[in-house]
Formats: C-alpha cells, sequence, structure tokens
C-alpha cells in the first residue's frame, strides 16, 4: 500500500469550496439559515448561521483580517457573531474559526492567504443570500 506524502486534507479551494455548496435554506427551527463548507476532510464541516447573523459575522471576520484577533475573548455560545470573535484564530497560516459553539461544532479553515477571497465572495453574495431567504417559505 502506498501513500502520496504530499496530498493535504486542506489544499483545496476554499472559494471554490463555498462557491460548490453555499445554499440558503430554512433551518430545524424555521429560520432562513445559509450553510456552507470551507474544508473538507478530517475535523471539519459545514458552517451554517442565520442568514440575519451572516453580515455580522462577515464584519467579525474582516475587522479579525484587517485589525487583528484579540485573543483575550472567551468563546460564547449566542449569537454566531460573538461566537466567531471569541474563536478566530491564525496558526500556522490557517485562519479557524466557528459560527455556532458546543459538541460536534466544526471549525472553518481557510488559508490566510485566501482570507480576503472568501470574504470577497461571502460579501458579494450577501444581497442574494438575503433575498433568498426573504423568498423562503
Amino acid at each position: 500500500m502506498s501513500m502520496n506524502i504530499f496530498i493535504n486534507e486542506s489544499s483545496e479551494n476554499p472559494v471554490n469550496l463555498i462557491r460548490q455548496t453555499l445554499s440558503v435554506k430554512r433551518d430545524d427551527n424555521g429560520r432562513p439559515s445559509v450553510t456552507f463548507v470551507t474544508n473538507k476532510g478530517k475535523g471539519s464541516g459545514s458552517q451554517s448561521l442565520p442568514v440575519s447573523e451572516l453580515s455580522q459575522v462577515l464584519s467579525v471576520l474582516r475587522d479579525a483580517i484587517d485589525n487583528g484577533i484579540n485573543e483575550d475573548d472567551e468563546e460564547q455560545s449566542i449569537p454566531a457573531h460573538e461566537v466567531v470573535r471569541r474563536t478566530i484564530a491564525i496558526e500556522d497560516g490557517i485562519v479557524s474559526f466557528r459560527v455556532k459553539s458546543g459538541k460536534g461544532a466544526k471549525p472553518a479553515r481557510i488559508p490566510l492567504t485566501q482570507m480576503n477571497d472568501v470574504l470577497n465572495l461571502l460579501e458579494s453574495a450577501l444581497p442574494a443570500i438575503e433575498k433568498h431567504a426573504a423568498n423562503l417559505k
């Protein structure tokens, strides 16, 4: 049995993964929610949050990338932008954050070099996401 030592589970482009997986639907509580994947592999999962909180989450991420991360914050469960603010970290050139806390919550992992592209994509998609959410039945 052979194994390619250069295969990296996080090597897929997060912008492409978001484009392939971004969806808007009602969650189990009937709220319009946006879901997307930023990375694949062990320990990864989709990011799902209420559409009403997406703008604030993007604002927190943009501020962290533009101005640095305040590492004194502690994790808190609600709302999503607070979870992002409290869990965002950069290690070995990878930005990681969660949009919800609790058992089973998986972090998004995005190379720092691609974070602006990810934010630009999600920010540009925000009007369409909000419009789609408003039209959900």
